[in-house]
């Protein structure tokens, strides 16, 4: 983070804060490229992307003095007790009687695989084969379909949350209220005058969590 340049000297507070926040910012870089690329699952950078937002909040004396970082404190705690074989009740499952409840990052999440597809059609794309090409995107990416027997995401899975959120003509649901917050998007717009091919690959690169 840059100093501002207003032709004032900065203070000693705000050289403070400027130092504290380039050194979050550096943790937490370092922090993705760990969990991107480290074993156990991801597990070390988001430890050490803890341990960073940790160190940056224990600069502030209302943080301290409060105890608001506890949570993350344990959290942390937790996740190296892992190496010794230990799994606090944090880490451990819910046990639900019943049918679980579909989060609502998962109910997000298909709004934004129906925006997708809408994109990709925008583009030209005839809309099956811009579900399949979506439906292998996401296959490719690991992700699952939350029931069924076989549970990988098929071209059927990505058409019945595109015909879900259609359905929501209230749009009280989380998908259908992704969608339509989506579609503000102006990067995306299908008037953009952008290339057809490098829109398609930065919408899926966007789906799967890729850079562009």
């Amino acid at each position: 983070m840059a100093e501002p340049d207003n032709g004032v000297a900065p203070s000693a507070e705000q050289l403070a804060a400027f130092e504290a926040f380039n050194k979050l910012y550096a943790g937490l870089v370092k922090a993705k490229q760990q969990f991107e690329t480290g074993g156990n699952g991801g597990r070390e950078g988001a430890i050490h992307a803890i341990e960073t937002v940790l160190m940056f909040l224990e600069s502030s004396s209302i943080f301290r003095s409060h105890g608001l970082h506890a949570p993350l404190v344990f959290l942390l705690d937790s996740l190296m007790n892992l190496d010794d074989g230990v799994v606090q009740p944090i880490l451990q499952p819910v046990r639900h009687s019943g049918r679980g409840r579909v989060s609502a990052v998962r109910e997000s999440f298909k709004g934004v695989v129906a925006f997708t597809v809408d994109r990709l059609c925008a583009t030209g794309l005839p809309v099956d084969e811009a579900r399949k090409l979506v439906a292998r995107t996401l296959q490719q990416a690991g992700l699952v379909a939350e029931r069924g027997r076989y549970r990988a995401v098929t071209e059927r899975t990505v058409r019945g949350w595109c015909e879900d959120v259609a359905a929501d003509v209230g749009r009280k649901g989380q998908a259908a209220q992704t969608f339509d917050l989506m579609q503000q998007d102006k990067d995306f717009a299908p008037a953009s005058g952008r290339d057809p091919a490098s829109t398609r690959r930065e919408l899926l690169h966007r789906l799967a969590g890729k850079p562009s």
